[in-house]
């Protein structure tokens, strides 16, 4: 993913203008403004209060990434581990690789670390210079994240909720039967199954959620870098579930379609306009991650990409109202009630 563009300290009241800005309704929007992570580029990622900021700023999708714990919880962190760079222990040091898998923690062993600040000096940490540390930040769950949705009083704003399960390392996840059942039980006890989109790198995942609750949109994630390919035009990958491009003429689109996903979703340096109206062809939605930089957003939304996700929704937002997009609204929400941040 690209560095993050580094906001101006004016973003705070940018924020405010833009939220006031003319609200059309959920239909005529046209970009699907996501919050990567919550906004990792302001805020501590895939917190409570990354995503409160996001629902307070006002975006359409709230992005997050899920593990599930060893006493099968959905928890909302990016790494399948511990992340050295992001978590403190119990004892107020950061920790040290290697690191223990989520799914070898029970979920009161993981909610002693600390996930609200950045590892001074470290190189993950440089690459956001502006983010808020909020010291004292659990790792949050899939329910705590909906309940903060409920609270906000956002009947729209949907949730694009990733699998972290890496096919390599079958030792740091559940199957992808059991995981998408853990997910699926907790989004039909909170009666939230038509408010969120799936989305995963491992496509396994994709295919049990389209058997088990095919209403659920597939969102197919993609990435070209022959440093980590997740997909490859000429080789056959372990992350494809069969669905090889290489056996649909070389198209990405067409090995998504030929899976049965809904929505495409590349890294935003692998699509140009063709792919994207190649895509759109076949019926697929086009959401690529991860944008950061304003020139970048416009030229996206000029190639008539569905979405974009990024670690900069106040720019993101900036970048769609200089194109006459539509909006969304805020809803102003505590992460934890009774605690301003």
């Amino acid at each position: 993913m690209s560095l993050p563009h580094r906001l101006a300290p004016r973003w705070l009241p940018l924020a405010a203008a833009l939220a006031s800005a003319v609200i059309l309704p959920a239909q005529a929007r046209d970009l699907d403004i996501e919050a990567h992570r919550g906004g990792r580029a302001l805020w501590p990622e895939n917190t409570l209060q990354s995503f409160a900021h996001a629902l307070s700023l006002g975006v359409i999708t709230l992005e997050m990434d899920m593990n599930i714990t060893k006493d099968g919880t959905v928890i909302i962190s990016h790494e399948r581990h511990l992340n050295p760079d992001l978590a403190k222990g119990p004892d107020g040091a950061y920790v040290t690789a290697p690191t223990p898998a989520f799914f070898s923690l029970t979920l009161e062993q993981i909610k002693k670390y600390d996930v609200g600040q950045l590892r001074p000096g470290s190189a993950y940490g440089s690459h956001f210079p502006d983010q808020r540390p909020i010291p004292g930040t659990p790792i949050p769950t899939l329910k705590e994240v909906i309940d903060l949705v409920k609270r906000s009083g956002n009947k729209t704003v949907k949730m694009n909720i990733e699998t972290k399960i890496d096919p390599s390392h079958p030792e740091d996840s559940p199957t992808p039967e059991v995981f998408v059942d853990k997910v699926l039980a907790v989004l039909k006890a909170e009666k939230f199954e038509d408010r969120v989109m799936i989305q995963s790198f491992d496509w396994r995942t994709l295919q049990v959620v389209q058997q088990k609750a095919p209403a659920i949109p597939t969102v197919y994630l993609t990435e070209q870098d022959p440093r980590e390919p997740s997909v490859s035009l000429t080789a056959k990958l372990p992350w494809t579930a069969g669905f090889d491009p290489v056996d649909h003429g070389g198209s990405v689109p067409e090995a998504v379609k030929a899976a049965g996903g809904k929505v495409w979703s590349p890294l935003y340096t692998d699509i140009d306009a063709a792919l994207v109206a190649e895509a759109h062809g076949l019926g697929l939605t086009v959401i690529p991650w991860t944008v950061n930089k304003p020139e970048d957003m416009a030229k996206l939304i000029d190639m008539g990409v569905d979405g974009i996700i990024s670690d900069q929704p106040v720019l993101l937002r900036e970048a769609a109202a200089a194109k006459g997009i539509a909006l969304p609204k805020a809803f102003p929400v505590e992460a934890v009630p009774g605690q301003k941040h």
